[in-house]
């Protein structure tokens, strides 16, 4: 068994760039090129504040141990955001998952993003739900939420299959704002057709970043990019030495 040091150089370098980029953030902004689906989304949440309505962040319907939960860690990114702009409205935000275990950590975000604003008061166990314990199941309990909840916009960013279809389709029937994004390429496909503000690939990690969350989350992306460049610098020099017959 032998130890993966390139691994852990890739690691630590990762580290290294997100502590610095941390650091120089305030100093150096970080420019990001557009996406349409977050720069529309805050006069969405506007309109839905101003008009009583609400707006609901489904988290998925991967579980909180395995792979699955990265895009719905980074949806807990985007509710908290979208929970501290809503929490004064008549309707704050609720957010929706097919897990339990999910569906805990999203009332717990709930719950800091009112405290963060002084209405822990306002706070309601119930805004961070399980629908279902499976994907279809979790799938049909969304027109529910959508109906007696009065959501206009609709913020799909977690594990989808190919049910994430029919969850984007019930917005897009009440012409909601709906944002769709998910880890799986097929479902990708699926919502890219489906929604009005499709999320592809890295996209769907990119939402603390651009809703500014934190520092980190903008640090992230930008250490993601260097480590990103130097790979592909790694990978055409080890193939120009491997062309010129010299081996590593």
């Amino acid at each position: 068994m032998t130890f993966d040091w390139v691994g852990l150089a890739i690691l630590l370098a990762f580290v290294l760039l997100l502590l610095l980029f941390a650091v120089v953030g305030r100093r150096w902004p970080a420019a990001f090129r557009r996406l349409p689906a977050y720069e529309g989304l805050s006069a969405a949440i506007e309109r839905a504040v101003e008009a009583g309505e609400r707006v609901h962040v489904s988290l998925g319907t991967g579980s909180v141990i395995g792979p699955e939960s990265a895009p719905a860690m980074a949806g807990l990114a985007v509710l908290s955001k979208v929970a501290a702009a809503t929490v004064m409205s008549d309707r704050p935000a609720v957010a929706s998952t097919a897990d339990g275990a999910m569906a805990i950590l999203a009332q717990d975000t709930l719950r800091s993003a009112h405290a963060r604003v002084g209405a822990a008061d306002r706070y309601q166990p119930t805004a961070g739900r399980m629908l279902g314990a499976t994907p279809y199941s979790y799938a049909a309990g969304i027109p529910v939420v959508l109906a007696t909840e009065g959501v206009s916009v609709h913020i799909l960013t977690g594990s989808f299959g190919a049910e994430g279809a029919l969850v984007a389709d019930f917005g897009e029937r009440r012409h909601a704002f709906v944002i769709a994004g998910s880890d799986d390429v097929h479902a990708q496909a699926l919502l890219h057709a489906t929604a009005d503000y499709p999320l592809i690939g890295e996209e769907v990690f990119a939402g603390g970043a651009y809703l500014n969350v934190g520092v980190f989350h903008g640090a992230s992306l930008r250490a993601q990019d260097v480590i990103r460049v130097l790979v592909i610098l790694a990978i055409l020099a080890g193939t120009l030495l491997r062309t010129l017959g010299i081996g590593l």
